[in-house]
């Protein structure tokens, strides 16, 4: 610690700060909001990649963005991005930046804000920092299968000997889980939320240095009290009767869309009264207006103040996808009394230790179509599980206030003093 007192903290999120951001991004903010509003001896500055302005959020909390020296918006001949990412192995600009720091804290270890950082805490001598946020080798697995797709055809020649003979998305999915294992060996401490990432992360340090980390929640802004069913019905143009399921996230292949859309289509077609509002934006969105027609909502990007009105009055959030480290929209629906339909693979359910607020549902259309169906017609469980999904709410989970001190700061703290003592011993 500096001599003004304060623990110095600079976390790197590789990623631009937008307003249809995902929930990597979205932590990060409110982690530094919940900083501007503390008492803990903390400085901390998030830094996005991105040219929008920087903001001060109080005295001692700042978002503050940098531009790529290398995006991947660069690379035209990609079909579909979720969210651009710095590919230089180096940025000059952000590595003067973090030498004032006493914690480097990365969110990811792939790209150039991780890569950076591990050169200024080795050169510099401070210690670094990492959390799990995003499955980024499994999304490189998934998005190069579908550029393949997109340049090649999957079904021609060359597509299917680059997917099934030389097996490039499995190989890149592999490049990239070295890649960050590497990086997790330059780590000080690590925190996780994955049984899967606890398993990876022992094995490279002790447990001393290894700890858990819960997703924050704002009460007042999500909860039961914001429902409003005949409001949402008259929105989104809902007939009554319909169970009605939220998707909010991007529209895309990486978040199992295509799977939920074959679902409802098969539901739809044996007459059950579903709808499904899709809140977020992608490429798969004129391909759920098709199938879906009348019995769909597609409102693009949904602010918070309107997204804790859905989940509060919806049936259910229909949580498809099967890539999942941590699940922001999960702990927003739970909180909200929303009960959750969750994909078995994914391991979202295990973050919430099962409980009955939550259905898993194994992989496929045919599968999601029997559990929506049994969902629908069992209004007494729909009910057991949205009264469940309060209760855990309560009992369980954290505001980011909590998240900030008893997770985050305690761990840079313990970090920073480690280095102290050696450096000093040294």
């Amino acid at each position: 610690m500096n001599q003004s007192g304060l623990l110095r903290v600079a976390a790197l999120v590789d990623l631009p700060r937008t307003p249809q951001a995902g929930g990597h991004v979205k932590c990060w903010e409110r982690l530094a909001a919940a900083a501007a509003h503390s008492d803990l001896p903390l400085d901390l500055t998030v830094w996005f990649s991105g040219t929008g302005p920087d903001e001060v959020l109080g005295p001692r909390a700042r978002l503050r963005q940098v531009p790529p020296v290398f995006s991947t918006a660069n690379l035209k001949f990609l079909p579909y991005v979720p969210e651009h990412a710095d590919l230089s192995p180096y940025h000059p600009r952000l590595a003067r930046e973090l030498s004032p720091y006493d914690i480097l804290h990365t969110t990811d270890g792939f790209f150039a804000f991780a890569r950076t950082a591990v050169r200024v805490s080795q050169t510099r001598g401070i210690p670094l920092v990492n959390s799990f946020h995003t499955d980024t080798p499994s999304y490189t697995n998934i998005f190069t299968r579908q550029t393949i797709d997109k340049i090649f055809g999957a079904d021609s020649w060359l597509g299917r000997k680059m997917i099934e003979d030389w097996r490039l998305p499995e190989r890149q999915q592999r490049a990239m889980e070295d890649r960050l294992r590497r990086h997790l060996g330059y780590c000080h401490h690590v925190l996780v939320t994955r049984a899967e990432d606890q398993a990876l992360a022992l094995r490279i340090f002790g447990a001393a240095r290894v700890h858990h980390l819960r997703l924050g929640i704002d009460k007042e802004m999500f909860g039961p009290h914001k429902r409003d069913r005949a409001g949402v019905e008259r929105d989104y143009r809902v007939l009554p009767g319909s169970i009605v399921l939220l998707f909010v996230g991007r529209v895309d292949v990486g978040k199992n869309i295509h799977t939920l859309i074959e679902a409802m289509e098969k539901l739809i077609k044996q007459g059950l009264p579903m709808h499904l509002i899709v809140a977020g934006v992608g490429p798969a969105a004129d391909e759920v207006k098709n199938r879906l027609g009348g019995h769909a909502s597609l409102p693009g990007f949904v602010g918070s103040d309107e997204l804790a009105r859905l989940y509060a009055s919806v049936d259910a959030l229909a949580l498809s996808s099967e890539v999942e480290i941590r699940s922001m929209v999960g702990v927003e629906a739970m909180t909200s009394g929303c009960p959750v339909l969750v994909s078995r693979k994914s391991g979202v359910a295990q973050l919430f230790d099962h409980t009955t607020a939550m259905r898993v549902v194994e992989s496929g259309a045919e599968a999601w179509a029997e559990a929506l169906g049994d969902f629908a017609a069992q209004p007494a469980r729909r009910n057991a599980m949205r009264a469940t999904a309060i209760d855990y709410s309560f009992d369980h989970l954290a505001s980011w206030e909590n998240v900030l001190a008893e997770d985050l700061f305690a761990v840079w703290q313990q970090a920073a003093g480690v280095y102290a003592q050696l450096r000093r011993a040294a």
